[in-house]
């Protein structure tokens, strides 16, 4: 009897660490299936086809906490592989909320011919490790839903991501049958991202913490946060096919000690976006655009610009669009193809802003451009031209320079309010 009664036992206890790990059926459109049904409608299906045999399948982690070898144990190969250069990842993999998966010194090929990806919604470690993929429009990819951590540590990221929905590189979003519950929550850590399509992509529900990235040859953008509070530091970003970082609806965004150059895009771009924004010791050059653009209707928003060097880039190297109330303080804006700053204030708003200590020098065309309304307070402006026909105000402001420009020059602080409207001049009287 006690024999049967261990026996009895011990199965009951093992069940649970055998159902942990499972095969699942994926179907596409149908709510049950929420954190697979957005891939599987992405073009999924057809990669899965292409080596899974029957109705496509996914790997499911229910519960415990995983390295690869151990996930091995309960997989065959077909799913994951191993060999002398690393893992293989054939199937798409989610880690269901509860579980863990820690990559530790691992090397890893997510095969996206095969349908191979990582789909979190518990907890996903990345340490000290290298994931790759194909590097084109079949690749793999790394996703998290509302409640999971994704946290990246010294390691290194290629090839990964593609134009599909949601499966661009990195990403996080909260999907709609999550409600508004937890965040997405992705940390970096000290990492480098290449030739991924976006290097981090945020969605609503998603709470982003960087502290050192590198990513370069990003296929489309750098990084695209939406509706995402971030603390970003220690970010270089170059050589991206399009913007090197953009940043857009009510997340509160700061960025401190970061590079951004030779992107194809605009090296910052902040569109739409009404939360905080601190930029602080930002070196944005050489991009084909702007070195920064805020192009929002902001209001009284807190926009503050502080130690910014917006130097050869191939636009405005400060562009502000729409309305807003901006400081911008101890820059250097030198060397750009058009303007150092560019204001343009939306029809029937208005952008102030309170500019001081900044270097504008050799702008191809000027150093301030203004247009719509608006008002500016000026101190401290050091201004160089590289032309002796060049001028240094323009837009609306161009008539005014020969009074203006003595002050800026003798370092007065200058109170500038510029507008559309023509100045009129009152009818004399008929009597």
């Amino acid at each position: 009897m006690k024999i049967l009664l261990v026996t009895l036992l011990l199965t009951l206890t093992l069940q649970p660490a055998l159902a942990a790990v499972r095969h699942s059926p994926i179907y596409a459109n149908e709510a049950s299936n929420w954190p697979l049904e957005t891939f599987a409608a992405n073009g999924l299906f057809r990669q899965i086809a292409r080596y899974q045999q029957g109705h496509p399948q996914a790997i499911v982690i229910n519960s415990g906490a995983y390295t690869l070898t151990e996930l091995a144990s309960q997989l065959g190969s077909r799913v994951l592989s191993r060999t002398e250069s690393g893992w293989t990842l054939h199937y798409p993999l989610v880690i269901g909320p509860g579980a863990r998966l820690t990559l530790s010194g691992n090397t890893l090929f997510i095969e996206g011919l095969h349908g191979g990806c990582l789909i979190n919604r518990g907890e996903l470690v990345i340490e000290h490790s290298t994931i790759s993929s194909n590097g084109n429009q079949n690749s793999g990819f790394i996703h998290g839903w509302g409640g999971s951590t994704t946290r990246i540590v010294n390691s290194a990221l290629m090839d990964l991501g593609r134009a599909d929905y949601r499966a661009n590189g990195v990403s996080v979003a909260r999907h709609r049958y999550q409600g508004r519950g937890a965040p997405a929550q992705l940390q970096i850590v000290d990492s480098q991202f290449s030739n991924l399509y976006r290097a981090v992509d945020a969605e609503a529900g998603s709470r982003i913490t960087i502290s050192g990235l590198t990513v370069n040859n990003s296929r489309e953008q750098g990084l695209v946060l939406q509706n995402s509070p971030a603390s970003i530091e220690r970010l270089q970003v170059s050589r991206s096919a399009g913007h090197g970082l953009r940043v857009g609806g009510y997340g509160s965004f700061t960025l401190t000690d970061s590079e951004l150059e030779d992107n194809n895009g605009s090296g910052i771009l902040l569109e739409e976006h009404s939360g905080a924004i601190h930029l602080t010791r930002i070196n944005s050059h050489n991009n084909r655009e702007y070195g920064a653009q805020i192009k929002s209707q902001r209001q009284q928003t807190p926009t503050l610009l502080e130690a910014m060097r917006l130097n050869s880039n191939g636009s405005d190297g400060l562009r502000l669009d729409g309305s807003m109330t901006i400081t911008v303080k101890d820059a250097d804006i030198s060397h750009n193809q058009r303007y150092a700053i560019s204001v343009q204030a939306a029809q029937g708003q208005e952008i102030t802003g309170a500019m001081s200590n900044l270097e504008l020098h050799l702008n191809r065309l000027a150093a301030l451009h203004t247009g719509g309304e608006g008002n500016l307070a000026l101190k401290g402006i050091s201004l160089r031209h590289g032309s002796n026909r060049g001028k240094y105000l323009a837009g609306n402001l161009a008539d005014e320079e020969a009074d203006l420009l003595p002050k800026l020059l003798r370092d007065q602080e200058v109170a500038i309010s510029f507008t559309e409207t023509p100045a009129t001049i009152p009818l004399a009287s008929l009597r």
